[in-house]
């Protein structure tokens, strides 16, 4: 009996992680048995099944090792070359590889994990490689340090879902409806953060001091970093101003109900003091000064 309940019950492996592993990989060939022909990253760190899609799909011999490709009558790889010979157009790459191909019984492969300097494969180092290429930002910071009450602020794809949408931002009916017009340069909005300015008595909030921003990112780093309050206060009261105009831009786009910009700052005042009785306390002495 085994001692582990999990032996004998195959390797839990989806095909986006055999698509990793030979990314991650170097192999290079000696006798062949730990090599699957087609599976295997073998051939300049590509797999052939990835080289020539087509012939692998008429392939049956997917899961052969390359050893037993060795016949009495010669090498099972010269043959393999010889019929990739008639479309040599399509699998030219593959069939020079299969030419210098050539097997040195009794020695085993080496494996090698290209994440680590000394070649041996790591937890730590395939986490990493999973977000190679990704674009590295500190919005976390902004968007979830700051106090909320728990509400999910998204951006579902509406042209995909075939809900209905206007090309046109519904609130100054003016302009292309973009994240960074709806929630920076509408007029709408500008006016909005002109009557929270007033309301506040702290004018660095007004639109026109906030400069030239071209995306959301950047102009919520600048709002973030303002002078002479607290940024906790700011960055929830930010969240706050979003949330209501999001939701202003989805009452008239789906329930066609609209509310003034007055009407709105009102709303947000009432939810400014809400939350800072629910515990947003930089929030409330803001708001409450």
């Amino acid at each position: 009996m085994p001692e582990k309940p999990w032996v004998g019950m195959g390797t839990p492996c989806n095909e986006t992680d055999k698509l990793l592993f030979a990314a991650s990989t170097e192999i290079r060939i000696r006798d062949g048995q730990k090599i699957y022909f087609c599976e295997s990253a073998w051939v300049a760190a590509r797999r052939p099944k990835d080289i020539a899609p087509d012939l692998y799909s008429m392939s049956r011999r997917i899961a052969s090792c390359m050893r037993p490709c060795q016949t009495t009558s010669g090498s099972g790889i010269s043959q393999l070359a010889q019929t990739l010979a008639c479309n040599i157009y399509s699998n030219l790459e593959l069939w020079l590889a299969l030419r210098e191909t050539s097997l040195s019984p009794g020695t085993e492969e080496t494996i090698r994990w290209k994440w680590t300097a000394n070649g041996e494969y790591t937890a730590a180092s395939a986490y990493r490689a999973q977000f190679l290429g990704s674009v590295k930002t500190d919005l976390h910071l902004l968007i979830w340090k700051p106090w909320a009450p728990p509400k999910v602020w998204t951006s579902d794809r509406l042209a995909t879902r075939g809900c209905p949408r206007n090309d046109v931002c519904p609130l100054c009916r003016t302009e292309p409806e973009t994240a960074h017009h709806l929630l920076v340069t509408c007029r709408f909005t500008k006016r909005v953060w002109s009557l929270i300015a007033e309301w506040l008595h702290y004018q660095q909030l007004h639109p026109s001091l906030s400069g030239i921003t071209r995306s959301v990112s950047e102009w919520w780093h600048i709002m973030g970093e303002l002078p002479n309050v607290s940024k906790k206060a700011v960055k929830s009261l930010l969240l706050l101003e979003n949330w209501e105009i999001w939701k202003e831009r989805n009452a008239r786009t789906f329930d066609r109900r609209e509310a003034s910009t007055i009407s709105l700052v009102g709303k947000i005042k009432e939810e400014a003091r809400a939350w800072g009785i629910a515990g947003a306390r930089h929030l409330a002495s803001f708001v409450g000064r």
